[in-house]
């Protein structure tokens, strides 16, 4: 799976090596590309703490959501109320330990601010690995909630709701499989530019 090269990052990494083309060796960052660097580290950091209070939102009307169309009087529907609740608490508490220290800059340094990109880029990486256990914790739950679910209605065998739930669920599937390698891509190449203009800094 190819991935399109970041507009930002293409300008970045033109705009320091235009500065010395005839050197084998990188050229000094200069003040524009250090400016440049800050501004995209800055951006980031507004995103991150963006994409947490999201995903605070979210989670808060996905269990009143769930509140309000579940029954509670039905055993199916405690559990995976419950389940659902044990899981968003466990996700959210996952993702704040795994960016903890990365949310802003410590010191206003192109150094710090390089060495914070990568750090977080390596924290993207644990939150997939995280992701894909997450996944396969949730099936090991919804596949025999499912089966618990369909068996329990008035028509337990028609075959259009075990069609509409196990086909969701392996939709679901795939599509965070796929999403998480092209993440994993993704993040890998920006760890790599990040770790180019590291070496620079050297």
């Amino acid at each position: 799976m190819s991935v399109t090269p970041d507009p930002e990052w293409r300008d970045l990494m033109e705009a320091w090596q235009s500065e010395a083309p005839e050197e084998r060796a990188p050229a000094p960052l200069s003040d524009e590309v250090r400016r440049r660097i800050r501004k995209r580290v800055r951006w980031a950091s507004y995103r991150l703490l963006l994409k947490a209070a999201a995903n605070v939102i979210t989670s808060v009307g996905m269990i009143v959501w769930l509140s309000l169309i579940l029954d509670f009087r039905q055993t199916a529907d405690l559990a995976v109320m419950i389940a659902s609740v044990i899981f968003i608490i466990a996700g959210m508490t996952f993702s704040f330990w795994n960016f903890r220290g990365t949310w802003w800059p410590t010191a206003e340094s192109t150094a710090t601010f390089v060495d914070l990109s990568l750090e977080r880029c390596r924290r993207k990486l644990v939150a997939l690995r995280f992701c894909y256990i997450f996944l396969a914790v949730e099936l090991a739950f919804m596949i025999p909630w499912a089966v618990w679910a369909l068996l329990s209605r008035a028509d337990p065998w028609a075959p259009g709701a075990w069609f509409a739930v196990f086909g969701w669920m392996a939709f679901f599937s795939a599509a965070m499989s796929a999403w998480a390698a092209w993440y994993k891509k993704r993040t890998l190449r920006e760890m790599a530019e990040w770790e180019e203009l590291r070496r620079s800094l050297s």
